[in-house]
């Protein structure tokens, strides 16, 4: 969860709710307690063995280790906004914090996948941002770009200007269980603005855990997370959770806040193989995409699985169709359906995610139960509309050639304001890119293109249109401003 903080905060009120610090409770004993049951003699004693210090110290390792990793976001919703008006260089954590306090910002948490200043995080936490400020552990202050987002993964990579930084390891482990020990590093409230991260410990609740209710919200995809009672809080948003080998096992995302009955719940979207591939397309800029198929779905009753033959759990009812979507004409309300492109569905966010990854303008089969009989149907999905809440706006963006473009960020004069830069900085090049031959790299700046000089994003689009050679007509500069 992401929060959004108005200028003069009321911190009081916050501090209810909020926890910083490493949360550390366990219980050193060795004991054996007589389990008894009436009429019968003691059964065999249990066992209860904690080393605490020996914890503590895994507990420390583990944050003193990753930490350097993880940074603290500021997002603000403006250009020029009064955090920016003097040079990057001159800022530290301490003017910084005293900057955001005089404009409304959103504060959350990412962490590094790549030494070059690749950092990851939430799409939520930098949604619609004007300026970004990262701040690491070590308490430095950078500005950052967004290169690119997938907000329906709920996903956004971010550059700053800055090189051979400590990168996190990201788990190869196939699946977290219940019971694990988890340690959560991040900005909750903002309290890390200044540098050095927050941690919070705790164990893994459950997995593959869904909230359709936000899900629905926020037109994102919420499901297979990880539930965690390692304490997550606004501004956590985008930061790692990790395991006891200090791996990154999940992106903290969100959190059910804390009632007067109930503690907090945290949850996690895990750490997958997938996850390595989506961070190379977002590097590259490559718009991800998702197939669509237009129905909402939900568990069968038992009834209605006695009558599709299907073991308990498995498919799924679908109970609506939308209006000119790619299940109309081919799906109706009350059908079962048991196979999706050949695999069984085993749940309702399992069938999500696998209409997600189906392809796009070639027909999938799926297999379904409609009035007591299985039938085979063909379906072809579409391309899932771009959500309107994407951080890589693409009126702010324009892919070319296998580059993808941007604003160059704003430089400041002595009396703090703002000048515009002229030319567009390459946010991500495509590796099998022609112009890579040409010097292009993430970073470089594209002054003009043939005859026409570059002064914004919206210029670049129409110098491109026009041209026909680009190896040839592309101007970049000799510097670049991101390293």
């Amino acid at each position: 969860m992401v929060i959004h903080i108005p200028r003069a905060p009321r911190w009081a009120a916050v501090a209810l709710i909020s926890s910083c610090g490493l949360l550390a409770s366990c219980i050193t004993a060795s004991r054996q307690d007589s389990l008894t049951t009436a009429g019968t003699a003691a059964e065999s004693p249990l066992s209860v063995n904690f080393d605490a210090q020996q914890l503590q110290q895994e507990f420390e390792k583990i944050s003193e280790t990753a930490a350097p990793a993880v940074v603290a976001i500021a997002a603000t919703d403006q250009q020029g906004s009064a955090a920016t008006r003097l040079h990057a260089e001159d800022i530290n954590g301490d003017r910084l914090a005293s900057m955001l306090s005089a404009v409304d910002r959103t504060v959350g948490t990412g962490f590094i996948v790549d030494s070059d200043g690749y950092v990851l995080t939430n799409d939520h936490v930098v949604a619609g941002a004007g300026e970004l400020w990262i701040t690491t552990d070590d308490r430095k202050v950078y500005p950052a770009v967004i290169v690119e987002s997938d907000p329906f993964a709920d996903l956004a990579l971010l550059k700053i200007p800055a090189t051979h930084l400590p990168v996190a390891k990201l788990s190869t482990s196939s699946q977290m269980r219940r019971g694990e020990w988890t340690i959560a590093l991040g900005n909750p409230y903002g309290l890390s603005t200044r540098g050095q991260m927050c941690a919070s410990v705790g164990i893994v609740s459950a997995v593959d855990q869904s909230l359709p209710r936000l899900s629905e919200k926020e037109d994102r995809l919420y499901s297979g997370l990880i539930q965690t009672t390692a304490q997550i809080n606004p501004g956590n948003s985008g930061g790692p959770l990790l395991n006891l080998a200090g791996e990154v096992v999940g992106i903290n995302t969100a959190v059910i806040l804390p009632l007067k009955q109930t503690n907090g719940i945290g949850f996690a979207i895990p750490v997958t193989a997938h996850l390595a591939d989506e961070i190379e397309s977002l590097k590259q800029g490559r718009q991800v995409t998702y197939a669509y198929l237009g129905v909402r779905v939900s568990s069968p009753t038992p009834r209605e699985q006695d009558d599709a033959r299907l073991a308990e759990g498995h498919g799924v009812r679908i109970d609506t169709v939308e209006d000119s979507s790619p299940a109309m004409g081919h799906l109706l309300a009350g059908d079962i359906v048991l196979q999706f492109d050949d695999r069984q569905i085993e749940s309702a966010q399992h069938f999500g995610r696998l209409v997600c990854d189906a392809p796009i303008d070639r027909p999938v089969t799926a297999l379904i139960r409609r009035g007591g009989h299985t039938q085979s149907i063909q379906l072809t999905l579409r391309t899932r509309p771009d959500s309107s809440i994407a951080a890589a706006r693409e009126k702010e963006r324009c892919r070319w050639h296998g580059m993808l473009v941007g604003p160059i960020p704003s430089n400041w004069d002595s009396a703090g304001n703002a000048v515009p830069a002229p030319g567009v900085l390459v946010l991500a090049v495509d590796p099998q890119s022609p112009l890579v031959h040409d010097g292009v790299r993430p970073g470089s700046i594209v002054t003009a293109v043939g005859d026409k000089t570059i002064g914004d994003v919206a210029q670049f689009r129409l110098a491109a249109e026009r041209c026909t050679n680009p190896s040839a007509e592309l101007h970049l500069a000799c510097s670049s401003s991101i390293n």
